[in-house]
């Protein structure tokens, strides 16, 4: 497998649109992130990160270019610290990417790709382009968005939302579940939190897979008793803020629906969900 230390002088071109790489190369490991980007390192960390190459490029006269190449676990490591802070993406470079500011994102096989440069201006944007697009040329293109993602119905679903984890610091993200680890996230679940738009509402869907049955059901068991839902665990049930939750086993999977606009449209989406788990399933998914 290429990395990103072994390949540095393939990975990073010379210039680009007059800024020059500099020689200076920096490489980070889980160990020592936290001495480049001091109170963010967990995150990285939590998604699976391996190994940072950080390079700059530099103009006479002009701001400075950042490069920040973070080889993930796997590709879908790669997604979920992408879509961690997704708002706009498009697919114009990598497999994913999203330009706000001055600030280039993507990722590609099991690359995440950070380059800033500030303050920006049309030919800073246009060299931020211009590499973006030469580092993806050198990358690995192998790796799709991880499979689950076909689990979440499309009808209503903001793309933007999704966020794609497996540590339970995420599961709080949009709604909050609790402050343990009740559904046993971890390195062997894969986990997914989406928006709805459903009107005035924007319910929230979470999807937690796990290795088999018997941990999904474990975890479900956890979930019906530190949340004291009903019985059969998918009668919606009425929150405090006034939200409704609804929860289900399907498979090896839990589906969980919060929804402000009343116990049948929150119990219609988890119905929903489970029926595209259910076929997803019975194909081999």
């Amino acid at each position: 497998m290429m990395t990103a230390e072994v390949n540095d002088r393939d990975l990073f071109p010379a210039e680009v649109h007059g800024w020059m790489l500099a020689p200076a190369a920096e490489t980070y490991t889980p160990e020592d992130l936290y001495a480049y980007i001091d109170g963010a390192s967990e995150l990285y960390i939590s998604y699976g990160f391996r190994k940072l190459a950080a390079r700059r490029y530099t103009r006479q006269g002009w701001p400075e270019i950042t490069v920040d190449l973070f080889e993930m676990n796997d590709a879908g490591s790669a997604f979920g610290i992408f879509a961690h802070s997704q708002e706009e993406p498009d697919q114009e470079i990598g497999r994913d990417s999203e330009y706000l500011d001055g600030l280039l994102r993507f990722w590609q096989g099991n690359y995440y790709v950070s380059l800033l440069c500030s303050p920006e201006t049309p030919e800073t944007r246009t060299a931020l382009m211009a590499l973006g697009r030469r580092l993806a040329q050198r990358l690995p293109r192998a790796g799709e968005r991880p499979a689950a993602l076909a689990l979440l119905p499309e009808n209503g679903l903001i793309g933007a939302s999704i966020r794609y984890f497996r540590h339970p610091a995420w599961q709080n993200t949009y709604v909050f579940l609790a402050a343990d680890n009740i559904l046993g996230i971890g390195p062997e679940t894969q986990a997914l939190l989406a928006r709805y738009d459903q009107g005035a509402e924007r319910p929230v869907v979470l999807l937690v897979l796990y290795p088999d049955r018997v941990a999904a059901e474990r975890a479900f068991a956890s979930l019906r008793a530190n949340l004291r839902l009903p019985a059969d665990g998918e009668a919606a049930l009425k929150l405090a803020d006034g939200k409704y939750l609804a929860a289900g086993l399907e498979g090896s999977c839990i589906a969980a629906v919060w929804h402000g606009g009343g116990a049948a449209p929150c119990g219609q989406l988890l119905a929903a969900v489970r029926n595209k788990i259910a076929a997803f399933e019975k194909i081999g998914g």
